[in-house]
C-alpha cells in the first residue's frame, strides 16, 4: 500500500482502526487491507446483513461477532499469517453467529455461574459450524483447515492455564474435548474420548456426549430462517440448544468446576505461603542490614513468579495441605474461597476470548451495558435540565459579573442533590434486596424442585423426531438413499440425511395477581411473598413469559411481561410487604383488577395464557371501581367465555371457600404455611396439562 493510499485509509477509517494499522509495516498493511476487503463480504452474505461492518480487532484479540454494535471483528495477525481457507471459513463462521446465535434470553444468574459461559461457547461454536456446513456445503471442506488451526488455540489455552493457575482446569479440558469430538462427529469418525484426560473429565464427557450432539444439531434450515416467523424460529432453536446444555450437560459439567475450585483454593493457599516466605526473607535481609525490619513492603520476588504446579505435589503433600486449609478459621476459608472464585473467573474470561467466534456480548455484559446506559441517560437528563435553566436565566438577566460564582454554586447544589439521592436509593435498595434474598434462600429447595420438575416435563416433550431431505446429519434415511443410488445420485449430493425437527416453543404466558389489601397483613403476606418468589424465579429461569401484579384499590406492576428479573425488579417486589399497610389497602377491587390483568395477558402471543389470582377475602370495592361492570364473577365469566385464558383462584388461609363461587377453577383454604409449595404444585399441574385445570 502506497503512502497516499494509506492516508486515504487513515481518513476513511475510524481512529481506532487507524491506530491498529499503524502497528504494522507498509507491506503488512497492504496485505491486511486487501484480504479484509475481499473476505469481508462473506459474513455479510451469510449473516444476511449487508450493513454490518467488518472491522479490525486489536492484534491477537481474536475474532467475534459483537452483539452490542453488530460488527464482526477480525484479528489482523490472522489476516497476515493464516491460510485463505481458514480465513474464509472463520469469516463465514462469524456470519453464522449473526444469523443464528441468540443469548438474550439466558438469565444473568445462570450465565454468571463459574464455567457455564465456557461450556456454552464450546457447544455454540460447533452448532454454528453445523449450520454453515448444512446451508452452505462449500464450507464443509474448509472446516478442516479451520479446526486444525484451532488446535494451536487449544494448546495456547493449556499453556495459559499452566502459567496462571499451575494446573489444567477440568472444565476447560472437558469443553475443549467437546470441540474435538465435534470434529470427529463432523467427519463421521468414532467418538472416542481422549484417554490421556483425567478419568473424571472422561466420565463427564462420555455421559454428556449424546446431549452435546443433540445441542449442536439444533439449528434452523434456510427455509425456516427465511419464513415470516424466521426470527422467532431462530430464537426457538437457540433456546432449545441452551436448555439441553443447562438441563443435561451442565449438572455433570458443574461437578468438574467444583473440583477445580477446590484445586484453586489449594493454589491460592500455596501462593499465600510463598508470599509469606518471601516477605520473611526480605525482613530478615533488612534486619541484618539495618538492625530492624520494615513491615508492609512487598516481597522482592515471588509475586510475579509462576504458581507451583499442583501435579508436582505428592498425594501426601496434597492431603497435608487439605488438612491445613480445613483447620483455618471460617473467615480465612471464606477469603480463600473468594480468591479462588476470582482467579478461576478471570481465567475463564481469558480463555473465552481464545475461542474463535466467541459470543461477544453475553448476558452479564448486556446487563452491565444497559445499567451503564441507564445511568448515563439519567445524568444526561440532569445536565440538559441544568443547561436549560442556565439558558433561561441568561436570557432573562443577561451576562452578570458574578455568573461564574453562581455557576459554581449551582454545581455544588447539583452534586449535593445527586449524592443525597444516591444515598437514599442505596439505603432503600440494600434493605429491600436483603429482604428478598433472605426469603429466596428460605424457599430455594422449592425453587430447585419445581425447576427440575418442569425441565423434565419439557424434556419429555422434546421428542427425538427427525425430518428427512437434508444434505448432512448423523442419521440417514435408508430407503431414500437406496432410491438415490438407483438414480445415480452421489453421496456428496445426497439429501437422505435426517435432522431433528424444529423445536416446540414453551408457549405459555403466566400472570400472578396478588391481593394486597389490609387483611393480608402479617403471616399471610409474608408467606404469599415467598410463593411469589418461587414463581418468579422458576418461570423466568425457564424462559416462560411471566407478569407479577398486585392490587388493592389500584394495580401495582412488579414484573411486567418482557421485563427481566433483575435487582431492580426484585427490590420492587419486596415492597409488597409494605403495601398491605398503606392507605390504599383499605380496599380490594378484585373484579376490576382481574379485568385489567386479563387485558394485559390477552396481548401476549403465547397460546397458553394462565392467570393465577391469590386472595384471602371477598371483594371490597372502592368507589372508583364499584358497580356491576366490575362484579368479580361477571368479569371472570366473560374471560372464560372467550376461551383464550385460564383463570385460577387460590384462597389464602381457612374460610376461603367463597373462591369457588367466583372462579370455575379454584383451590380454597390453602394453608398459609403451604402457600409456596401449593403454588409450585399448581404451576406444575397446569404446565403438565393433566386436564385438572
Amino acid at each position: 500500500m502506497e503512502k497516499s493510499q494509506f492516508e486515504q485509509v487513515r481518513r476513511r477509517e475510524s481512529t481506532g482502526q487507524f491506530e491498529i494499522l499503524e502497528q504494522f509495516s507498509v507491506e503488512q498493511r497492504s496485505v491486511i487491507m486487501e484480504r479484509l476487503k475481499v473476505l469481508s463480504v462473506i459474513p455479510k452474505i451469510i449473516g444476511r446483513d449487508f450493513d454490518m461492518p467488518v472491522e479490525l480487532n486489536a492484534p491477537k484479540g481474536g475474532w467475534h461477532w459483537d452483539f452490542k454494535d453488530n460488527v464482526v471483528r477480525v484479528d489482523p495477525i490472522d489476516l497476515l499469517e493464516k491460510p485463505v481457507d481458514y480465513l474464509r471459513f472463520v469469516m463465514a463462521h462469524e456470519g453464522g453467529h449473526r444469523r443464528i446465535s441468540r443469548t438474550g434470553f439466558i438469565p444473568l444468574e445462570v450465565w454468571q455461574q463459574k464455567g457455564f459461559s465456557f461450556l456454552m461457547n464450546a457447544i455454540e461454536d460447533p452448532r454454528d459450524n453445523n449450520f454453515l456446513a448444512d446451508i452452505y456445503p462449500r464450507f464443509r471442506e474448509e472446516a478442516g483447515a479451520a479446526y486444525e488451526a484451532d488446535l494451536a488455540n487449544s494448546a495456547k489455552m493449556k499453556a495459559e492455564a499452566g502459567d496462571k493457575l499451575g494446573y489444567q482446569p477440568r472444565f476447560m479440558q472437558a469443553g475443549l474435548e467437546f470441540i474435538r469430538l465435534w470434529y470427529a462427529w463432523f467427519k463421521r469418525e468414532p467418538l472416542l474420548p481422549d484417554q490421556s484426560l483425567p478419568e473424571e473429565v472422561q466420565a463427564v464427557v462420555k455421559k454428556s456426549l449424546l446431549s452435546a450432539e443433540d445441542a449442536w444439531s439444533r439449528y434452523p434450515s434456510r427455509k425456516e430462517i427465511e419464513s415470516e416467523q424466521g426470527e422467532k424460529t431462530i430464537e426457538a432453536f437457540a433456546k432449545v440448544a441452551y436448555e439441553i446444555i443447562l438441563e443435561e450437560i451442565w449438572p455433570e459439567y458443574q461437578k468438574l468446576v467444583e473440583k477445580d475450585l477446590e484445586d484453586q483454593k489449594t493454589a491460592e493457599y500455596l501462593k499465600g505461603l510463598e508470599q509469606e516466605k518471601q516477605q520473611a526473607k526480605k525482613d530478615e535481609k533488612k534486619k541484618s542490614q539495618s538492625g530492624e525490619a520494615k513491615d508492609g513492603e512487598p516481597a522482592e520476588s515471588g509475586a510475579g513468579e509462576k504458581p507451583i504446579p499442583l501435579d508436582s505435589l505428592s498425594p501426601e503433600q496434597r492431603e497435608k495441605l487439605r488438612q491445613e486449609i480445613d483447620a483455618l478459621s471460617e473467615e480465612q476459608k471464606k477469603e480463600l474461597a473468594e480468591k479462588a472464585e476470582k482467579a478461576l473467573g478471570e481465567f475463564e474470561q481469558a480463555i473465552n476470548k481464545e475461542l474463535e467466534g466467541q459470543l461477544s456480548e453475553n448476558p452479564e455484559q448486556k446487563a452491565e451495558r444497559e445499567e451503564a446506559e441507564k445511568v448515563e441517560k439519567q445524568m444526561g437528563d440532569i445536565e440538559k435540565r441544568d443547561k436549560k435553566a442556565d439558558g433561561e436565566k441568561d436570557r432573562e438577566d443577561g451576562k452578570k459579573p458574578e455568573e461564574e460564582k453562581q455557576e459554581k454554586e449551582r454545581e455544588k447544589n447539583k452534586k449535593r442533590e445527586l449524592d443525597k439521592l444516591r444515598s437514599e436509593l442505596e439505603k432503600i435498595t440494600q434493605g429491600e434486596q436483603s429482604v428478598y434474598e433472605d426469603n429466596r434462600r428460605e424457599v430455594q429447595p422449592i425453587i430447585n424442585s419445581l425447576t427440575s420438575e418442569l425441565r423434565n416435563i419439557f424434556r419429555k416433550r422434546r421428542e427425538n423426531k427427525y425430518e428427512a431431505g437434508r444434505k448432512s446429519g448423523r442419521h440417514i434415511d435408508i430407503s431414500t438413499r437406496i432410491k438415490e443410488i438407483a438414480k445415480g445420485v452421489t453421496s456428496f449430493d445426497s439429501r437422505a440425511w435426517m435432522r431433528k425437527e424444529a423445536p416446540q416453543e414453551k408457549d405459555y404466558s403466566f400472570t400472578l395477581l396478588v391481593d394486597l389489601s389490609g387483611s393480608m397483613r402479617g403471616e399471610k403476606i409474608a408467606e404469599t411473598f415467598k410463593a411469589v418468589i418461587v414463581l418468579a424465579e422458576v418461570l423466568t429461569q425457564l424462559g416462560i413469559k411471566t407478569e407479577i401484579l398486585g392490587f388493592n384499590d389500584r394495580l401495582h406492576e412488579y414484573l411486567p411481561f418482557g421485563k427481566k428479573l433483575s435487582k431492580e425488579t426484585r427490590d420492587k417486589m419486596s415492597s409488597m410487604l409494605r403495601e398491605v399497610s398503606s392507605p390504599r389497602a383499605a380496599y380490594n377491587d378484585d373484579g376490576w383488577a382481574v379485568g385489567e390483568a386479563s387485558k394485559r395477558l390477552a396481548k401476549q402471543e403465547e397460546i397458553e395464557k394462565i392467570m393465577i389470582a391469590l386472595s384471602d377475602g371477598r371483594p371490597e370495592e372502592s368507589s372508583a371501581h364499584g358497580g356491576e361492570e366490575y362484579e368479580l364473577k361477571s368479569v371472570i365469566d366473560e374471560i372464560v367465555a372467550k376461551g383464550k385464558e385460564k383463570v385460577i383462584g387460590l384462597g389464602i388461609g381457612s374460610g376461603t371457600n367463597h373462591v369457588s363461587r367466583y372462579y370455575p377453577n379454584s383451590i380454597a383454604n390453602v394453608s398459609v404455611e403451604e402457600m409456596a409449595k401449593r403454588l409450585a404444585e399448581l404451576v406444575a399441574e397446569v404446565i403438565e396439562g393433566n386436564g385438572k385445570f
